[in-house]
């Protein structure tokens, strides 16, 4: 026997009207992702309760070998689908009212769908998007570093690919109709994807050692990563009002630590000129970004064996910090000795 649509789907809407009149806003169909000899007619989805009494019309059952499933969304949650922060887009993007208990909630749900296409066509909101997925799939895989089982990183290892193709749908404007069920299939007719990406993909599948599955998850995301950052959107220059005191003050703050690598540098210990100048770096990269500065890459020439360049680096870093702040008329707060201090600040 084949899932039962028309049936169920009667059931549902004569149970809301009788039992749940005014506590079921709402009670969508959806093809679902049914398998081929079950049809692929309308059958309900979930529904959107108007009261907490609606949560109780939540069941699930099993009728000849097949399950089914009538579950809540809340109009929050609903809402978050059309901002994409879910992988259930096509329940609301190919959803189908099977019941509207009014015609406001009924435009309300129509609304949300005008919202999902307006926000897949918004070529800066589907990058956002896109990173968000690709930032979980960052954590996802710092954890499979440490996993030993082999269903443990298979497992992870679907959920990679899963994820990054729903990045990959985000900044295609578009979304998997079918779940994870065609993704491949959809990968394939899309305009554009990652360099060898669908074929690390059905490489998932085929993997047969723990290290394998991560190699094939690292070249995933990888090569998604470098796909993201050549298409992203092209804005105006945003004109920003830095206040180059507050980096003054960082300067003021943080001089201690050129002045602790440079002693470092000093007695040659190759160890804490590395641990200091990552400290650095993490600092720098934060004022580059809050104070407009062009990007200083200090740890990129560390050598251990010649700390002569990584010298010359900090130094031409400090110059130019200092340099900025003087530029826009902000003065350090620097003295001589104790004494000019004091005499200043007396």
């Amino acid at each position: 026997m084949k899932y039962i649509s028309k049936e169920l789907n009667a059931w549902a809407i004569e149970k809301i009207e009788k039992e749940f009149p005014d506590d079921v806003a709402l009670l969508i169909g959806h093809e679902h992702w049914k398998i081929a000899p079950d049809g692929d007619e309308i059958a309900f989805n979930f529904y959107i309760p108007s009261t907490d009494r609606g949560y109780n019309l939540s069941q699930t059952f099993i009728i000849d070998d097949i399950g089914y499933d009538l579950f809540p969304m809340s109009w929050e949650r609903v809402e978050g689908i059309a901002n994409l922060n879910e992988s259930l887009t096509t329940c609301l993007a190919d959803g189908v009212i099977l019941y509207a208990r009014s015609e406001e909630e009924k435009e309300r749900f129509v609304k949300l769908q005008k919202q999902v296409q307006s926000n897949l066509s918004d070529e800066e909101f589907t990058y956002r998007k896109g990173l968000e997925k690709i930032n979980i799939v960052m954590e996802l895989f710092q954890n499979m570093l440490f996993e030993k089982s082999l269903s443990g990183i298979r497992k992870a290892s679907g959920y990679v690919a899963a994820y990054l193709s729903e990045a990959i749908a985000a900044v295609n404007e578009t979304y998997f109709k079918g779940g994870p069920d065609n993704q491949i299939a959809c990968l394939s007719g899309l305009p554009e994807v990652p360099s060898g990406f669908i074929g690390l993909y059905e490489s998932t599948a085929t993997a047969k050692t723990i290290e394998e599955s991560k190699d094939i998850c690292y070249k995933m995301l990888d090569t998604t990563r470098d796909f993201f950052s050549v298409r992203k959107p092209d804005k105006e220059t945003e004109v920003k009002d830095y206040n180059f005191q507050d980096l003054a003050d960082w300067y003021q703050e943080c001089i201690y630590w050129f002045r602790r690598i440079y002693y470092y540098l000093e007695i040659n210990d190759a160890t804490k000129c590395f641990v200091w100048g990552c400290i650095l770096q993490s600092e720098i990269d934060c004022v580059t970004k809050d104070f407009g500065l062009k990007k200083m890459e200090l740890m990129n020439v560390f050598d251990p064996a010649d700390l002569s360049v990584f010298g010359k680096c900090v130094e031409e870093i400090e110059q130019y910090i200092v340099s900025e702040i003087r530029k826009h008329d902000v003065k350090i707060r620097e003295f001589k000795n104790l004494d000019e201090f004091l005499r200043q600040n007396g």
